[in-house]
């Protein structure tokens, strides 16, 4: 379950132009590889856990986080602009996978040393459920 809520972020990601035109199709499920072509971004979807009511047929509730690694803020910043517009307050059905989406939360931005990245982090409420 958790790889379809990552799959359909992803898609979502992936079918959003602002995205694309800024980092290509380099978004990638859960972590960013050591070789990769920057910018890129990651979908986390760990922390999503079964929702307790009653009949809830797989609905899923919790935090869904997304990264940016990208060479410079402005890049990153730029970036997740274009996440939060796709994904901020969004409600629809991708993949047979209902999400709700609520406004996301940017935590503190870091940077690599070693390689020279800026990274954004942004976390997401949200609510999935098989559809």
């Amino acid at each position: 379950k958790i790889l379809m809520i990552t799959t359909a972020i992803i898609q979502k990601l992936v079918a959003t132009t602002a995205v694309t035109d800024l980092v290509g199709n380099r978004v990638n499920p859960n972590v960013i590889k050591p070789n990769s072509v920057f910018p890129a971004i990651y979908v986390f979807c760990d922390r999503m856990e079964l929702q307790d009511c009653y009949d809830a047929s797989g609905t899923k509730q919790g935090v869904v986080e997304i990264g940016v690694f990208a060479k410079s803020y402005n890049e990153a910043r730029l970036i997740m602009q274009a996440i939060r517009n796709a994904l901020d307050n969004y409600t629809g059905i991708i993949n047979n996978v209902g999400l709700l989406m609520m406004r996301g939360k940017e935590v503190s931005d870091e940077f690599d040393e070693t390689k020279e990245l800026h990274i954004k982090v942004i976390e997401f409420e949200a609510v999935a459920e098989p559809k």
